[in-house]
């Protein structure tokens, strides 16, 4: 800084040395005399006498005026916070979140029964697809079908796993097949229908992810515990890896040991995957609970932003028909929970079904399925006095003509199976399914 700015300052701090020599301007009750020699305009002070007769001084004038605008100022803010909360409240209340089960409810193969009864619970459920999305696989098969449940009523998350293999009704042009096979015919809105229809819930929603989106969720909360139980749970998984390292292109390395560990998104992925040890598809949808749960249950407990990157990193892999401020609008209510535990269930439930074979291939059958929709309300709604829909009942007592009534050469024409691997133990390769 040069001298002469640093004099401009000095001299703004200090009043100059005849200013301050002058011994009237210490002098408030005489009027100042104006010096034409002063090197500075003198302030003029006027006496008590003289303040009566003047006009109103300009510093209380400008008193008032910053009153009025520091007025304003608190009504515009105020304005502006009951706007914005109006637009919280709208985003994010939900005493209508099953308002859009109105129309035509046949695209989705809903029943009157069930939409009516959805209108009047604060619960939202989602379908959840998880498919194999690989580039060498033909068409999109499900290897995971989950109802996700957030319970506003009773402060609880859900997940319901739906076996794959269930014998159910697909559509007029496929009559009966397996679950799965819905998705592979004609997609979510298809795969939708069938869940409706079969188990009479009123789901318009849902999300379909696919393997890169496992690994992505899994590594992005810091791994998942799984328990093998066997040697030969071992060896498939690390079967199953290999398929996984090589499809989404990830060196995850193989596990050691059975035992319960912790695993990364392509190990757990693996594990999800098997299908041919112990149980069959009961046991792998186990699995699938098991990771989904500890996945969500972490995810749930981020801060914020990790939240948001995660989200971001997850949307590539993600295909939903929700919308982003429904989105928001769940996860935030979801978070404002008092428990995040995670109550699981799966259906067919273990009382009320058969293993047969229908033709060549095996199923999973309800018996009956108006046993396993009570079953199904009585767990996610909580309520085990619910009716069953004409709809529904039809359908169950279709199965029931069909598992009873006939002989599996009788029903080869009353089905579709979807092409898909039905190997034994011995034969299966990991890398086809």
């Amino acid at each position: 800084m040069s001298k002469q700015n640093k004099g401009v300052i000095g001299n703004r701090r200090n009043p100059s040395p005849k200013s301050s020599a002058n011994p009237q301007s210490s002098n408030a009750k005489r009027p100042v005399a104006y010096d034409k020699t002063a090197t500075t305009k003198p302030v003029r002070v006027t006496t008590s006498r003289n303040t009566a007769n003047s006009k109103t001084p300009k510093k209380k004038k400008r008193k008032n005026t910053g009153f009025f605008k520091k007025f304003l100022k608190t009504a515009i803010i105020v304005l502006i916070i009951l706007i914005g909360t109006g637009v919280l409240v709208n985003a994010f209340y939900l005493s209508n979140v099953n308002s859009g089960l109105s129309g035509n409810l046949s695209q989705y193969g809903i029943s009157s029964t069930a939409a009516a009864y959805a209108k009047d619970h604060k619960i939202v459920n989602i379908a959840v697809f998880g498919v194999d999305g690989r580039d060498d696989v033909e068409g999109d098969r499900t290897d995971t079908i989950m109802i996700a449940t957030a319970d506003f009523e009773n402060d609880a998350i859900k997940v319901t796993s739906l076996m794959r293999d269930t014998y159910a009704y697909i559509n007029e042009d496929y009559e009966f097949d397996k679950l799965n096979a819905a998705y592979a015919y004609g997609g979510p809105t298809l795969a939708l229908q069938a869940i409706n229809q079969n188990f009479d819930t009123a789901i318009t929603d849902y999300i379909t992810v696919d393997f890169n989106s496992m690994v992505t969720i899994v590594n992005a909360v810091g791994g998942v515990t799984i328990d093998i139980e066997s040697e030969d749970e071992l060896y498939w998984v690390n079967a199953y890896l290999d398929d996984v390292n090589e499809k989404v292109e990830t060196g995850s390395p193989h596990l050691e040991d059975t035992g319960s560990q912790v695993v990364d998104g392509s190990q757990a992925l693996a594990y999800c995957r098997v299908r041919y040890v112990g149980d069959g598809d009961f046991d792998r949808t186990q699995r699938q609970r098991v990771v989904f749960e500890q996945a969500v249950s972490k995810a749930l407990n981020l801060e914020p932003k990790e939240q948001y990157n995660l989200l971001m990193a997850m949307m590539p892999y993600i295909e939903t028909s929700l919308s982003t401020s429904e989105f928001i609008k769940y996860g935030f209510n979801t978070l404002l929970m008092q428990s995040r535990a995670i109550q699981q269930s799966r259906y067919p439930a273990d009382d009320a079904l058969l293993l047969d074979y229908i033709g060549d291939a095996s199923f999973v059958i309800p018996d009956t399925l108006i046993d396993n929709i009570k079953e199904l309300y009585a767990f996610i709604y909580e309520d085990e006095n619910y009716v069953p829909s004409d709809q529904a009942t039809e359908i169950s007592n279709q199965i029931e003509e069909k598992i009873n009534g006939g002989s599996s050469e009788d029903s080869d024409d009353d089905y579709y199976t979807y092409d898909e691997s039905d190997s034994s133990d011995n034969n299966y390769d990991p890398y086809s399914d």
